[in-house]
């Protein structure tokens, strides 16, 4: 196989910036973006909900539930989190009554999706009890009831879920430990140690132990399976209930069933001072990407970099979709490029753009430059101009913005990356609009 280094430099909007790509392949995407067929509309002032076609024509209304403060959707499903509330509604069985979950004020709402749903977890920023809740039907998991505890001590952060779903592991502050909850099942499991990762049979757990760590790997029936002395890992994931992790310091491990030792795979190499902070699976578990303070690096199931790039300041680097193909490189106000999660090749510069969305497969992406929206595909740039909010569709085509005059209309991006004429939505949009493409 030919292997080719490419070293460039470029000025982005955090300093001076160094990308590299490791061992190219193909730069053709696996994972097609998603289609839609409608579009929610929400006011976010009383969490009135229209429903519009491709070609505008209202489809169904839902009540007002209250002031929305975020939306997150699962196919034809929404989640509008209030103040005091979750509201779930299935906008494709209109005659359903919404489901509505209490929650406390001042709760955080974090997004964990998984192969077949997408969950929302509800904590409070200082700790306390979390809410496991889940779109595809509304289902509550409350882990400090379920663990049995009065005044738990638990922070959404650290909660760790299977792929499919069929577990999550939660630190536990107040006792040093982890607590296993599952769908359906009444009891928590407890565990030693920290949660790592969650895979369908087996948990990993690390505990620290003065400048380095005991990683294990523990049955549902808390059966211990491996114990391995390791560098202090930043974090890891489950595959085939094999653990992969990569430590502060950037090596990359295996652990497997029955392991003495954990099996080195690579090494990252890291800016000098700077340490992993997370790592992220995507491109359908295939990778995972690395974020430190200024460095973010992709790396294959077998410890191979296939993409590193470093910034001179620190960046909040956004966490990709797990089935992303393609990604932004960068967070905050600072990106650099969209490159191949197959390949690690770069596929559009973002030089100067700040990254607000993305098509589903993460290989389009809208954005706001010096106060002009323009989507970005590998074919070249569409520009909108001045715009008060736009949103990318799932597709990557489609776009729906609220112009300067207050219109709010719904565009087409066609294969000459030329602008269709504009459909009007602003009869069923609110001034104050969340915009949600409904996918088939």
């Amino acid at each position: 196989m030919l292997v080719t280094t490419i070293a460039i430099t470029a000025v982005v909007a955090g300093g001076l910036g160094v990308w590299q790509v490791v061992n190219r392949n193909s730069e053709t995407p696996t994972v097609a973006a998603s289609s839609w067929g409608r579009i929610a509309l929400i006011d976010r002032t009383t969490g009135a909900v229209v429903t519009v076609d491709t070609e505008g024509a209202a489809v169904d209304e839902f009540a007002a539930t209250g002031r929305v403060m975020a939306v997150h959707s699962l196919r034809s499903r929404l989640a509008l989190v209030g103040t005091n509330q979750i509201t779930i509604l299935d906008t494709g069985q209109p005659d359903d009554p919404p489901i509505k979950i209490p929650i406390d004020r001042g709760s955080t709402v974090s997004p964990a999706r998984t192969n077949d749903s997408e969950y929302l977890i509800v904590g409070a920023p200082s700790g306390g009890n979390i809410l496991i809740i889940d779109i595809a039907d509304g289902s509550v998991i409350d882990v400090g009831q379920t663990a049995s505890q009065s005044t738990p001590l638990l922070f959404a952060e650290t909660v760790k879920v299977a792929d499919n779903g069929s577990a999550f592991a939660v630190a536990d502050a107040a006792n040093f430990q982890t607590i296993i909850v599952q769908p359906g099942v009444a009891t928590a499991t407890f565990l030693s140690g920290q949660p790592m990762a969650v895979g369908r049979q087996l948990v990993a757990t690390s505990q620290t132990v003065g400048l380095q760590a005991d990683v294990s790997l523990v049955d549902l029936e808390r059966r211990n399976r491996a114990l391995v002395p390791s560098e202090i890992p930043a974090g890891g994931v489950m595959v085939d209930d094999r653990l992969i992790m990569v430590s502060v310091d950037g090596g990359v491990f295996q652990v497997a069933d029955g392991d003495q030792q954990a099996e080195p795979l690579g090494q990252i190499t890291m800016p000098q001072g700077d340490q992993v902070r997370w790592v992220h699976p995507t491109f359908d578990g295939q990778r995972l990407v690395i974020a430190g303070q200024t460095l973010e690096a992709l790396v294959d199931l077998d410890g191979k970099t296939i993409f590193t790039t470093s910034f001179t300041e620190s960046v909040e680097f956004d966490r990709p979709d797990r089935e992303w193909s393609c990604m932004p490189i960068g967070g905050g106000d600072t990106y650099q490029s969209v490159i191949s999660l197959e390949s690690g090749e770069q596929l559009i510069d973002l030089t100067g753009l700040t990254v607000t969305g993305t098509s589903s497969d993460g290989c389009t992406v809208i954005g706001e430059r010096g106060g002009a929206y323009e989507v970005l595909t590998a074919n070249g740039p569409v520009r909108l101009g001045r715009v008060r909010a736009a949103t990318l569709g799932p597709d990557g085509r489609s776009v729906v913005w609220t112009n300067t005059s207050g219109r709010t209309e719904l565009l087409t991006v066609n294969g000459n990356l030329e602008l269709a004429d504009p459909i009007d939505l602003s009869a069923a949009a609110s001034s104050n609009v969340a915009v949600v493409f409904l996918l088939d």
